[in-house]
């Protein structure tokens, strides 16, 4: 995997932008690139301490959106002109929905809400004891 790219958002948010390409056959390669950005949990994103608490026990003090884009059997040639096409998606659809204000507040509440609405996804289960 390969830093690319690092975009400053008008948020305060950073995208960055990885490139995990990889050699698929002798003449075609696998353009995959991935999307992220990193949001702290911040207890002013809740209407209360527990529900604060329920996304940082839960998913800890960061949370993070990704994103991937790619496609297989590209042929050497044509490889600079997918990557730039990807890149170029990605950014005209996705950089006004990052780059909003309230990006990091509704991520960390679309969260609180999966954690409601499935809660066994987020219980820890311990290991049971090996019987000896």
């Amino acid at each position: 995997m390969e830093l690319t790219e690092a975009i400053n958002l008008q948020n305060g948010l950073t995208l960055t932008i990885t490139d995990s390409s990889r050699r698929i056959a002798a003449d075609t390669i696998k353009v995959e690139l991935t999307f992220q950005v990193k949001v702290e949990v911040m207890e002013s994103f809740f209407a209360s301490s527990d529900d604060y608490l329920k996304v940082k026990n839960a998913l800890g003090n960061e949370l993070t959106y990704e994103h991937k884009m790619e496609r297989s059997f590209v042929y050497d040639k044509d490889e600079v002109s997918v990557r730039v096409a990807l890149l170029d998606t990605f950014k005209n659809n996705s950089m006004n929905y990052l780059s909003s204000p309230n990006f990091a507040k509704k991520m960390a509440l679309s969260q609180l809400k999966d954690i409601r609405l499935n809660p066994f996804k987020y219980q820890a289960f311990p290991y049971p004891e090996r019987a000896e």
